[in-house]
């Protein structure tokens, strides 16, 4: 997106890209801009999808991924959602790709729904297992 923010002391462009840097934290603000963006399926518009990177989890942007900005971030991002009209749905690449693809054929609902719409996990994550021992595989939705 486009940011002609005023007030930092620049009258030059800036083109936020969505990257998590030391000098580019997440914050409230940048979610603006992520949300004027709007990415949506035709016929979908009241589902946005925002994709923050990292580059790889970059060593040297550790605080901006993991640190206290994020985790601030983070706390003004699922509190305030409710008084933004904001639903929230924290998501991996293939539970988004899964969401996507139900927008495309006109899914309804809750987007949350389709996390696992056709591509499935190859294999179980920790979390999967009921208890520790168990080979009984309990897979979330």
């Amino acid at each position: 997106m486009l940011d002609f923010r005023a007030g930092t002391g620049s009258r030059r462009l800036h083109l936020d890209n969505a990257a998590l840097t030391a000098t580019n934290p997440a914050t409230l603000y940048r979610l603006t801009l992520w949300k004027q963006a709007a990415i949506s399926i035709k016929g979908r518009p009241d589902w946005l999808f925002i994709k923050l990177h990292c580059h790889g989890m970059d060593p040297t942007q550790e605080e901006a991924t993991l640190g206290s900005a994020m985790q601030k971030f983070v706390c003004e991002l699922v509190v305030g959602a409710e008084q933004r009209n904001d639903v929230l749905h924290f998501v991996s690449a293939r539970e988004m790709v899964n969401i996507i693809l139900a927008a495309c054929d006109g899914k309804e609902g809750s987007p949350g729904e389709y996390r696992d719409y056709q591509l499935r996990r190859s294999r179980p994550s920790a979390a999967d297992f009921h208890h520790a021992g168990s080979s009984e595989v309990n897979v979330k939705g």
